[in-house]
């Protein structure tokens, strides 16, 4: 019985064995096949660049689904960023003894998996408005003096709300009202909108929706607010009611009552009046 089993799975095995040496074989000949009925041999420096392009897509794409929240994408993931880009650019720019790498990876088929993974990758940076964060110089980031001091008054807010707090919320929000404001004032200055969703690095957007999430949802902190906005809305609702105290006082108290008593009469009353003065002629 043995015997059998052996002589059937032998074929088995050599048969997947020839199946994977020739799907190889095809594959590299599919790469080398240059169009013009004979095949050439593609650089291999090519294949190096695609495999380090492959691994820092890979690793940008991993630090930012890590910091995706809260958003830390632009400042923790810059590096990754740059290295990606400048990979992608040698692998566009390389040309091995006349033959591009761009030209053996790039839009040679529908699927076009380089393409669209940088674009992918590209579109996931450029919706965050991350080169906003930096200065670049030479191609090279920095941290932008506005991003610099944005953080720095944000850990100021932040540790004063930390040390302040107590149970009723009261002390803390009166006493680091000031340094919440400046920075909301300073945040609104980074966008020509109070909002800065399609202008401001998308770090810093977040870190300032937390914070003012911190400051009236947790905190309760706006009810310090509400005494101006009764101020407000008393002498608002002074200024709206003065038109109609004015056409009051012109109806009820104005000089038509000091006039005489034949011009208030009606033309009906006055024609009534003459055609018995008439009658009676």
């Amino acid at each position: 019985m043995l015997k059998y089993m052996f002589i059937v799975l032998c074929p088995l095995s050599f048969l997947k064995a020839d199946y994977q040496i020739y799907s190889k074989l095809q594959s590299n000949l599919i790469l080398q096949y240059n169009g013009s009925n004979h095949f050439t041999h593609n650089p291999e420096k090519c294949y190096e660049i695609l495999q380090d392009f492959s691994e820092q897509a890979s690793n940008f794409t991993l630090c930012s689904i890590l910091n995706s929240k809260p958003i830390t994408l632009c400042e923790r993931c810059v590096e990754k960023y740059v290295t990606f880009r400048d990979k992608y650019e040698e692998l566009l720019n390389t040309t091995i003894n006349g033959t591009s790498c761009r030209s053996i990876f790039i839009s040679q088929d529908r699927l076009n998996a380089v393409q669209e993974y940088h674009d992918n990758i590209l579109s996931i940076w450029n919706k965050g408005n991350c080169n906003g964060c930096f200065d670049w110089i030479q191609g090279k980031p920095s941290l932008k003096n506005d991003t610099i001091r944005f953080y720095k008054m944000t850990n100021d807010t932040m540790d004063c709300i930390v040390k302040n707090m107590d149970p009723d919320n009261t002390e803390v929000c009166n006493r680091c009202i000031q340094s919440y404001m400046q920075l909301d004032n300073f945040y609104k200055t980074l966008s020509s909108d109070s909002i800065g969703v399609d202008s401001v690095c998308m770090d810093i957007v977040d870190s300032m929706n937390a914070t003012r999430y911190i400051w009236s949802k947790n905190l309760n902190c706006c009810k310090l607010r509400k005494k101006p906005e009764v101020v407000f809305l008393c002498c608002a609702g002074i200024i709206a009611i003065l038109p109609l105290i004015y056409y009051l006082t012109v109806r009820f108290c104005g000089p038509i009552r000091d006039l005489p008593n034949v011009l208030k009469q009606s033309r009906f009353k006055q024609t009534i009046l003459r055609s018995i003065n008439g009658r009676n002629d």
